[in-house]
């Protein structure tokens, strides 16, 4: 009898493994612990894959982690500053999770090789979420879904990206919600905290005389609210 059964994964870490293509080779950078190539590994759902952490202390719980569940023949924990030690021949799926915006911007831009529409990305931005669609939307990278998730009362939204720059769609909404919808609840909390930071930053620049960008961000409360109230009245909010 296994004597370490299964862990559960908490709600960031699952809805990235939902994003995770079933048979996929994956790399998972920032792996801290390792738990989400281990999860997946053990529920047989992912070929192979490379833990990779770029600091030694994480990266040893890690190992400690692989072998304690038996996936060591699967799953390889390395030594690597974002992508710099995995070979594209061994991810097809790439989760960047818990880490800034920008720092991810780095790391991608470093592996010119994710341009390849067979290649997915799995990010999930703790900071500058908006600078980082701004920037895969400029290198033409497609939001093919995006979906928030509430944990430990923060909000925070996983984006499923590839290359694919016909299909880039980037209007005004854009940097703030991606290719969120408002048809769940989790969505929806992730537009009211937008709704709620347009609405600092448009009355800012009221305060400092700069109506036209004040104008601007009205528009974009006015899109969110819509949204919110389109579903809301549809649904009652379900």
């Amino acid at each position: 009898m296994d004597s370490h059964p299964l862990f559960a994964l908490g709600g960031r870490l699952r809805l990235c493994a939902s994003m995770v293509r079933e048979g996929a080779a994956l790399a998972d950078i920032g792996t801290d612990h390792g738990y989400l190539p281990i999860w997946l590994a053990r529920r047989g759902l992912i070929s192979r894959a490379v833990a990779a952490d770029v600091r030694p202390g994480p990266l040893e719980k890690a190992r400690g982690n692989i072998e304690r569940y038996r996936v060591h023949s699967q799953v390889a924990a390395r030594l690597s500053d974002g992508l710099n030690a995995v070979s594209p021949a061994e991810a097809d799926d790439i989760v960047i999770a818990g880490m800034g915006g920008e720092m991810m911007i780095r790391i991608i831009s470093e592996a010119p090789w994710l341009k390849d529409a067979g290649k997915h990305l799995i990010l999930q931005p703790m900071t500058s979420a908006k600078e980082l669609r701004v920037y895969l939307a400029r290198q033409g990278f497609a939001i093919v879904r995006e979906q928030a998730v509430v944990e430990d009362g923060r909000v925070y939204s996983v984006i499923l990206a590839r290359y694919s720059p016909e299909s880039v769609s980037a209007g005004g909404l854009y940097p703030y919600i991606g290719g969120l919808d408002a048809e769940n609840e989790d969505n929806r909390a992730y537009l009211r905290m937008k709704i709620r930071s347009l609405k600092k930053r448009e009355a800012g620049l009221k305060r400092s005389g700069r109506e036209a960008e004040a104008a601007a961000a009205g528009c974009l409360l006015s899109e969110l609210n819509e949204m919110l109230e389109k579903r809301e009245s549809n649904g009652n909010g379900r």
